[in-house]
């Protein structure tokens, strides 16, 4: 998930901070990153299929512990599959079936402890788990929303347009996507580390002065990203290497090329995918109550953009 080793590298320009420094603030949570921190204490029971709450305790212990510090926290689900992502979720899926099948193993072997890191690995944050949740989360009033698609691009769309102050998440890819504000490992004391967007060119492990977000958006997809696999060798400090010579992946596919590198055509079509995934994917607009991009593609016929995922749809389901 997110785009690999990116976090580390931007280091220098995290700070610490506490969730009660938004009182006041609208913030929107990435839900399914707190689901899946919830569902490891009973990710065995999830698997079978055994009744449980814990995740959903976990959860709304966290909802109550930001309303705690006046903060009003908007719930942020995944909508449908993005046919982007197509190829990693299915070796998500794999690896979970795996998982699944290595923990029932250990299970009947009696090697409790090596079958509960597996179970741990094969839980699914499946569309049942979500609703139980939600329907939590209404009796308590809490806002939420189900993306069309995925809640990166929502959360981000949620912050660009000023619904929220700041995005709660684990997921690097929000900084790819232009998020402006982040915090990051937010503990159950509301403590954690803030990312600022306007900060980036202040950065000292990876040297971003003069990147234009274009330019660190396709050096993260260069890198790799769960739209697009890297080239072989190709990882983040190669692709910054690269980008802050050439400007543009064009230019650098042109380098890689003339060096011998094999860049295949299906690659490059696929590139510039992922670029309009990050940039135009969609989102819904609470305003207008209406599914619209998360910014408006220029020059790109809507037909074109079928990879973004179908459309119509069944309209976002919200409570904000």
């Amino acid at each position: 998930m997110g785009i690999q080793g990116l976090l580390p590298l931007l280091k220098s320009i995290m700070k610490p901070i506490h969730i009660k420094e938004l009182e006041g603030c609208f913030v929107a949570v990435d839900t399914y990153s707190w689901l899946h921190k919830g569902a490891l204490s009973c990710s065995t029971d999830l698997c079978k299929g055994h009744p449980t709450s814990k995740h959903i305790d976990y959860c709304m212990h966290r909802v109550n512990m930001l309303r705690h510090y006046g903060v009003k926290p908007i719930l942020v689900f995944d909508g449908g599959p993005l046919p982007m992502k197509s190829d990693q979720e299915i070796k998500r899926g794999r690896s979970r079936r795996e998982n699944l099948s290595r923990a029932q193993e250990h299970e009947s072997n009696g090697n409790l402890s090596a079958a509960y890191e597996c179970y741990q690995k094969a839980v699914d944050i499946s569309p049942s788990v979500a609703y139980d949740l939600i329907q939590a989360l209404k009796q308590e009033n809490v806002s939420y929303v189900v993306a069309p698609y995925e809640a990166d691009a929502q959360m981000t769309f949620l912050a660009l347009s000023k619904h929220v102050e700041a995005v709660i998440t684990e997921d690097s890819d929000l900084i790819a996507f232009g998020c402006p504000r982040i915090i990051y490992k937010m503990d159950k004391f509301g403590q954690g580390v803030e990312f600022k967007n306007a900060l980036l060119q202040h950065n000292k492990d990876l040297n971003l002065a003069g990147f234009t977000h274009m330019m660190l958006l396709e050096m993260c997809i260069l890198s790799g990203c769960d739209y697009l696999q890297s080239l072989p060798g190709m990882g983040l400090k190669k692709a910054h290497a690269l980008m802050k010579k050439f400007k543009s992946h064009e230019n650098v596919i042109r380098h890689l090329k003339y060096n011998g590198v094999e860049v295949t055509p299906v690659y490059e079509e696929s590139f510039k995918k992922a670029v309009l995934t990050f940039r135009h994917q969609r989102v819904y607009d609470p305003v207008t109550e209406d599914i619209v991009h998360l910014s408006e593609p220029a020059d790109v016929i809507s037909d074109d953009l079928d990879f973004l995922g179908p459309y119509p749809f069944v309209t976002a389901c919200h409570n904000l």
